[in-house]
């Protein structure tokens, strides 16, 4: 379906899969399986042997770890990757649980994620690059001191 063109991949780790622990310690150590599993599902064909991948975001739960990355996205500008129009990359799914599947993303999940992605460069602020990386195992929502909008600017009280 997807043949060497930049595709963002959203992965989905469930607690059950025996890649927990790879998920929520290095979800880079992921991204060969998760394209493998995208060639086997007929998604992605790639034209090369190692395509370029870029892990671009992630999110830790309690019960699950939601990572992206960008494949064979060579026009990719940390610079500007707040703007909606940098963020319109057709988008497949990989979930790991019990059983390992791969899929295309709908329309509204598509721009989802990319809008998501878009957030995560703007409350990251100028200068952040990726990996963004979001722990809400902690038991508190991260906390985002220079973000490109003021509105989403987390003062502290004192």
């Amino acid at each position: 379906m997807f043949q060497g063109n930049p595709l963002r991949v959203l992965v989905i780790v469930s607690h059950r899969s025996s890649q927990i622990s790879k998920a929520q310690n290095n979800p880079d150590a992921l991204l060969s399986k998760a394209i493998r599993l995208l060639k086997a599902s007929h998604i992605y064909t790639p034209q090369e042997d190692h395509p370029t991948t870029k892990l671009v975001a992630a999110q830790k739960w309690r019960t699950r770890v939601f990572f992206v990355f960008d494949i064979c996205h060579t026009a990719y500008d940390a610079k500007l990757g707040h703007l909606p129009e940098q963020n319109k990359l057709p988008v497949a799914v990989v979930h790991l649980s019990k059983r390992n599947t791969a899929y295309v993303a709908n329309t509204w999940l598509s721009k989802r994620v990319n809008r998501d992605i878009a957030l995560f460069h703007n409350v990251n602020g100028l200068g952040a690059v990726p990996p963004f990386i979001e722990d809400h195992t902690v038991g508190k929502p991260p906390v985002y001191v220079n973000p490109r909008d003021i509105s989403l600017f987390q003062a502290s009280c004192l």
